[in-house]
């Protein structure tokens, strides 16, 4: 199960926890529709958010010229946990 915490992104079988940071908006989706989403800012560089969220889990920075992004997850409304992770953005 996974939980949103103010400061952290937890899931609660495997005992991993990501420092994260939200933001609630609208987003470009595959098909190039504007829609809500959240995306969850990972804001350290361990790539725990990324087993937390295997699938959704981006990191396309380049090395060479990017020191500050970690990776991102964005939910869009169709997502499952896009609820949650909306409600504790909205918290935030």
């Amino acid at each position: 199960m996974i939980k949103f915490n103010k400061y952290n992104v937890t899931d609660t079988e495997t005992k991993v926890k990501a420092r994260v940071h939200y933001n609630a908006g609208e987003r470009f989706n595959d098909k190039k529709e504007l829609v809500q989403a959240v995306t969850i800012y990972a804001k350290d560089y361990d790539r725990k958010l990324g087993e937390i969220f295997a699938a959704e889990y981006k990191n396309e920075t380049d090395s060479m010229t990017d020191y500050f992004d970690q990776g991102n997850v964005v939910l869009f409304a169709d997502h499952p946990l896009y609820k949650k992770a909306l409600a504790r953005a909205e918290a935030a």
